[in-house]
Order: C-alpha cells, then sequence, then structure tokens
C-alpha cells in the first residue's frame, strides 16, 4: 500500500514547491508594492515591501538588523529606502525615519535630506548631504545643497552651492537676494515701547495709529483717576486694559515684521522656484528612487 500513496507525496511535494517558488518571486513581489505605490496605495505596498525584504533575506541568508528590520546589502538598502517611502506617505512617520536613519549612503542620505525639507529643517538637510554624497552624487547633491540652503534663507550659501552644480545663472539670482531688505523683529518690539511705532516699522501704519489712540486713551483714564483720587479705577485700568493693550503692541508689532518678512521672501522666491525648477528637483518618488539608485550603482561598479 505505500507503493502507491508515494507519488502522492511526490506530487504534493512539486506543489508545495511550486507555491514556495511563486511566494519567492522577489521580482513580482517587487512589481506589485511598486505598482501599488504608484496608485497611492501606500499602507498596502508597505505590507508588500515589507515581504519582500524578508523574503529576500531568507532566500539570500542575510543578517536583518534587529532595529530597523532592513537587511544589510545595497539591493536591501534600496529596497528598504521603498519600504520607509511607503510608510513615511502613508503618515507613519516614526517607523519611516527609524528605518531611513539606521541606512546610509549617497541614495539614503538625499533621501533623508529632501524628507528634511518637506518637514521644514533645511539646515538639517544640507548637513545630511555630506562630502561622500557630493562626490557619488555630483551635480545633483550640490543642487539639492543649494534648495536647503535657499529654503532656509540663507541665500550665500545657496548662491555657492548652486554655482558648484554648474547653475551659474542661478547661483548669481540668488546671491542677489542677500540684498533684500527685511524687517527685524526685534526692533519692531523695541519701538513698540512708544505704543504704534513698531506697528508702522513692521508694515502696519493704520494699526499703529489704533494702537497708539488706544494706549493714550488708557494712559489718560489711569492718570485721570489717579489724579481724582480714583485709584481702584486707576488700578483696574491698568490691569485689564492697559497692560493688555501695550504688551500686545508689543507682541504684534513683532509678528508683523515676521509676516513682512515671509511676504517680501515669497515675493522674490517664488519666481525663481518656478523658473527653476525647484519642486522637480525635491520630487521623491519611486522614478526618483530608481534614479538615485542607477546612479550609486555605477559608480560602486
Amino acid at each position: 500500500m505505500i507503493f502507491w500513496i508515494l507519488p502522492l507525496l511526490f506530487l504534493q511535494t512539486d506543489s508545495i514547491n511550486e507555491i514556495d517558488t511563486d511566494e519567492f518571486d522577489l521580482a513580482k513581489i517587487e512589481a506589485l508594492a511598486d505598482t501599488l505605490f504608484s496608485l497611492g496605495e501606500y499602507d498596502a505596498a508597505a505590507l508588500e515591501y515589507k515581504r519582500l525584504l524578508y523574503y529576500s533575506t531568507e532566500m539570500q541568508g542575510r543578517y536583518i538588523d534587529s532595529v530597523s528590520g532592513t537587511p544589510e546589502g545595497f539591493c536591501e538598502t534600496f529596497r528598504g529606502l521603498k519600504l520607509a517611502l511607503a510608510l513615511y506617505r502613508n503618515g507613519e512617520f516614526d517607523e519611516a525615519d527609524s528605518i531611513i536613519y539606521e541606512l546610509d549612503g549617497p541614495t539614503a542620505r538625499i533621501v533623508r535630506a529632501v524628507l528634511l525639507i518637506e518637514e521644514d529643517n533645511p539646515y538639517l538637510a544640507a548637513l545630511a548631504i555630506d562630502s561622500t554624497t557630493r562626490e557619488v552624487m555630483g551635480a545633483r547633491a550640490y543642487k539639492l545643497r543649494g534648495w536647503a540652503y535657499f529654503e532656509a534663507h540663507d541665500f550665500w550659501n545657496a548662491a555657492r552651492e548652486f554655482s558648484k552644480a554648474g547653475k551659474d545663472s542661478l547661483g548669481l539670482l540668488v546671491g542677489d537676494l542677500s540684498d533684500v531688505k527685511l524687517k527685524n523683529p526685534r526692533t519692531a518690539r523695541w519701538l513698540s515701547l512708544i505704543p504704534g511705532w513698531g506697528e508702522t516699522y513692521a508694515g502696519k501704519p493704520l494699526f499703529g495709529l489704533w494702537a497708539l489712540l488706544v494706549n493714550a486713551g488708557d494712559t489718560y483714564l489711569i492718570v485721570d483717576g489717579i489724579i481724582d483720587k480714583r485709584y481702584l479705577d486707576a488700578f483696574l485700568v491698568y490691569t485689564f486694559l492697559w497692560q493688555r493693550f501695550y504688551a500686545g503692541s508689543m507682541t504684534n508689532a513683532s509678528q508683523f515684521a515676521y509676516e513682512w518678512n515671509e511676504r517680501k521672501l515669497t515675493e522674490v522666491m517664488d519666481p525663481i522656484r518656478e523658473e527653476f525648477g525647484e519642486s522637480k528637483d525635491l520630487t521623491l518618488d519611486l522614478q526618483t528612487l530608481h534614479e538615485l539608485y542607477r546612479i550609486e550603482s555605477t559608480v560602486r561598479d
């Protein structure tokens, strides 16, 4: 009886092997994950990338780091970046950061820099692009550093990086932005010791006039109360009106200066962003990752 059961066992073994082979078809898994990512299904894409990393590690016998869960090896680093980006786009920032900061290499650092710019940390983005990354990625890395300094309003360093990237015309335009006259929020605050002056300096003359009149009225009520020996009235006006409007005038002046600077910088920076394609340079998708991977792998070869 055992003899006719054996063929069935062999058939079952073949069937299992066939299923396992399908499961471990890394190209199919990666293609599925990439498709899901392109469709904006980042949660599902992340699951497929995790499966891809797990199976690729099992097949190749490589070590998986216990912290980030990403395998060692350049190819796995690239796949780990895909996973991190899918998690990031899905709003799982902590898990994405834990992977990105465990990985290293020029591609990983470029990804890290772009995400830091997205998070409004442009100075950290510039620091993330180290000398090795600049050597491997060349003009692309220098230009990205230029945009990082540009977004940090450090126009002198931005111009220098753009020039290193071979973008001399862009460097000259950005360098000229260093001469843009901005308002000093501290100056605005100190000028508000005289109510209305700070707001006027910050570009809000009507608001400054209003602040002057309100504070003058409050001061009159305080002085009048003291003269008429209505000390309680004077105290209440001082406590609930004068202090509020006087301190508020100083705060408003500082805030108006910041807002004036923001409007002025937006006015001069937006045309440069549009003309020289900042949004394209800061695009981070699968196509960008593949291009970065190609550049780095070419250098490695």
